[in-house]
C-alpha cells in the first residue's frame, strides 16, 4: 500500500509540473509570454516578502501596543507589487491567463522567496565585510 501512495504522490508530482511547463509553453506561442522568468521571480519575491515582512511587524505591534502603520505600509507596498504583477501579465497575455499565470507565480514562488530572503541578508553581510578595507590595528597606532 505504501508503494502504491508513494507511486500517486509522484505521478501527482509529475503531472502538475508538467502541466505548468505546458501552460507555460502555450502562453509563449499564443502570446510571447513567459511567466516564468527572472525578473517574474523577483517580482514576486518583493511582493510576498513586503506583505510577509508587513504582516510580522504588524502583528509584532499589536503585541508590543505600539503603532501598527509600519506594518500596515509594508503591506500596502506588497499588495501594490502583487498588482503591479496581475498588470503586466494581464497586459501582455489576457484576463484569464494573465490572472491563472499570476496566481501559478505567487504559488510556486512563495516558499522559495520566503526562504531566500534571509540568505540574501546573509550574502549582503558577507558582502559588505569583505569589502571593507580597513589597514591593521598596527598602523593605526603610529
Amino acid at each position: 500500500m505504501g508503494f502504491l501512495k508513494l507511486a500517486l504522490i509522484v505521478a501527482v508530482v509529475v503531472g502538475v509540473a508538467k502541466g505548468i511547463q505546458l501552460f507555460n509553453y502555450h502562453c509563449r506561442h499564443r502570446f510571447g509570454h513567459t511567466f516564468f522568468t527572472m525578473r517574474g521571480f523577483w517580482l514576486t519575491a518583493v511582493a510576498v516578502n513586503l506583505i510577509w515582512w508587513g504582516l510580522y511587524f504588524w502583528a509584532k505591534a499589536t503585541q508590543q501596543h505600539a503603532p501598527t502603520s509600519d506594518g500596515l505600509i509594508l503591506i500596502a507596498l506588497g499588495l501594490a507589487a502583487t498588482v503591479w504583477l496581475l498588470y503586466e501579465n494581464i497586459r501582455d497575455t489576457d484576463l484569464l491567463h494573465g490572472i491563472g499565470g499570476s496566481s501559478l507565480q505567487l504559488a510556486l514562488f512563495f516558499p522559495l522567496a520566503v526562504c531566500s530572503f534571509p540568505l540574501l541578508v546573509v550574502a549582503m553581510v558577507v558582502m559588505v565585510v569583505s569589502s571593507y578595507k580597513a589597514g591593521p590595528a598596527l598602523f593605526i597606532d603610529r
